[in-house]
C-alpha cells in the first residue's frame, strides 16, 4: 500500500514538472504572426513607483516616445513613500510633458501592498479605456500599444500580457541564474497561451480593460501578488487573458542574493495567499491557474520526489527513476534553449540545477512563514539600472 502511495506521489509531481517543461519548450519555439493597428482606442499607462530615481527616467523616456497618437494615451505616475528623488524627477517630466504625464504622491498608509494601493488610486482618476501597468524598471518597445490594441477588438478579451525579457541578465552570477528561472516561467506562459490554457498577468507590461477592473473592485491591497490574484478573477469572470510575444518589455532581475531572497519570498508567499473565491465553472484554464497557484507545494514535493527514488523497492525503482529522469532531461533541454537564446554561458547549466534546489528551499520557507503567520510585508526590489542585454526599438 505504501509503495502505491509513493509511486502515485512521484507520478503526480514528475508529471507536473514534465507538464510545465513541455509548455515552456512550446513557448520557446512559438513565433506567431501578430498584426499592428491604430484605430484610436485610449490607454491610461500607470506607473506605480517607490525609490526608483535610478530607473524612472529610462522608463518615462520610452513612454513619452511610444509610436502611438499622443492624444490617445496618458501616463499616470503614482509615488508612494519614496525617500529619494523619485517624485522630483517625475515632476520634472510632468512640467516638460504637461499634456501627457501626471504625477501624484500618496500619503503613507498601513497596507501590505503599496503597489496595489497606487494602482487603485490611479484607476479612479484614469481616462483611458485600457489600463496599462509598468513597473519602474521596465523598458518597453516603442510599438507596444500598436500590438496591444488589436487584441481588444475581441470583446471577450479582458486583458493582454506582454512578453518580459531580462535586461541585465549578464550583470552577475545571481542575475544569470535568476534570469533562467524567470525565463522558464515566461516561456511556460507563452506555451500556455499557444494551447489555450491559463495566462496570468505578470504585473508589468500588462493591459486590462478599465470596465473589467472596475467591476472587480480594483487590485487587492492585502495580496502580495496582486497580479496573480486579479488574473484568476478575470478568468473566473469568463474573460480571456491574451499573451502577446511581440509586445515586448525588458525588466531587471535581482543581481544580489539578498535582493533575490526578499523578492522570491514575497512572490512565493503571494501564491499561497491567493483566494480562489467562488469559481463559476471549472475548466482547463481554471485548473491550470490553480496549478500555478500551487507551485510552491509542487516545488517542495519535487525535492521529496527526487529523494524518494533512493528508497523505492526494486519493483518500483525503474518506474520512479524513469519519471524523474524524464523530468530532469526536459529541464536540461529547456535550460540549453534559454541559455542559447539569451546569451547565457552554457557553464551556468550546471549551477542552475543547484540554484533550483535553493529555490525549493525558499518555497519551503515561504510555506513555513505562512504556517506561523509571519507578518506580511510587500518588499520593494532594489534596481541597479544597468543594461547588459540587447534592447530593441
Amino acid at each position: 500500500m505504501l509503495d502505491i502511495l509513493l509511486i502515485t506521489l512521484s507520478g503526480i509531481v514528475s508529471s507536473w514538472t514534465v507538464y510545465n517543461g513541455i509548455l515552456s519548450i512550446l513557448g520557446v519555439t512559438w513565433k506567431p504572426f501578430e498584426s499592428k493597428n491604430h484605430s484610436g482606442i485610449t490607454f491610461s499607462l500607470i506607473v506605480p513607483v517607490k525609490n526608483e530615481e535610478r530607473v524612472l527616467p529610462r522608463l518615462l523616456d520610452r513612454l513619452v516616445n511610444l509610436e502611438y497618437d499622443k492624444s490617445k494615451y496618458e501616463i499616470i505616475v503614482v509615488e508612494d513613500g519614496s525617500t529619494d528623488r523619485t517624485f522630483q524627477i517625475c515632476k520634472e517630466y510632468e512640467i516638460k510633458y504637461n499634456n501627457l504625464i501626471r504625477c501624484y504622491s500618496l500619503p503613507r498608509a498601513n497596507v501590505p501592498n503599496g503597489k496595489s494601493r497606487a494602482l487603485n488610486f490611479a484607476l479612479r482618476i484614469s481616462k483611458g479605456e485600457i489600463i496599462g501597468i509598468f513597473d519602474g524598471d521596465t523598458v518597453p518597445r516603442l510599438d507596444i500599444l500598436e500590438y496591444v490594441e488589436p487584441k481588444f477588438e475581441d470583446i471577450t478579451v479582458g486583458a493582454v500580457q506582454g512578453k518580459l525579457v531580462p535586461i541585465n541578465v549578464r550583470e552577475s552570477v545571481t542575475s544569470r541564474l535568476a534570469a533562467i528561472e524567470e525565463l522558464i516561467y515566461e516561456y511556460s506562459i507563452a506555451g500556455r497561451a499557444k494551447v489555450g490554457l491559463f495566462v496570468p498577468i505578470e504585473g508589468t507590461c500588462s493591459f486590462i480593460r478599465k470596465s473589467i477592473i472596475m467591476e472587480l473592485g480594483g487590485w487587492n491591497e492585502y495580496s502580495l501578488t496582486e497580479d496573480l490574484d486579479i488574473s484568476l478573477k478575470i478568468v473566473n469572470k469568463g474573460c480571456k487573458i491574451v499573451y502577446s510575444p511581440t509586445t515586448i518589455s525588458w525588466r531587471e532581475v535581482p543581481v544580489s542574493l539578498r535582493v533575490l531572497i526578499r523578492q522570491r519570498l514575497r512572490w512565493y508567499r503571494g501564491h499561497l495567499e491567493v483566494q480562489l473565491g467562488k469559481l463559476r465553472k471549472i475548466d482547463l484554464r481554471i485548473i491550470d491557474g490553480i496549478l500555478i497557484v500551487l507551485t510552491p507545494f509542487f516545488m517542495v514535493l519535487n525535492l521529496v520526489n527526487y529523494s524518494l527514488v533512493l528508497v523505492y523497492s526494486s519493483s518500483l525503482y525503474i518506474v520512479a527513476a524513469s519519471l524523474v529522469s524524464l523530468a530532469s532531461l526536459l529541464s536540461l533541454l529547456l535550460i540549453i534553449l534559454i541559455a542559447r537564446r539569451h546569451m547565457i554561458e552554457y557553464f551556468y547549466m550546471i549551477p542552475s540545477f543547484v540554484y533550483m534546489n535553493f529555490i525549493v528551499a525558499l518555497n519551503f520557507t515561504a510555506i513555513f512563514l505562512e504556517l506561523i503567520r509571519a507578518p506580511r510585508v510587500w518588499v520593494k526590489t532594489e534596481r541597479s539600472a544597468k543594461v547588459t542585454g540587447e534592447v530593441m526599438g
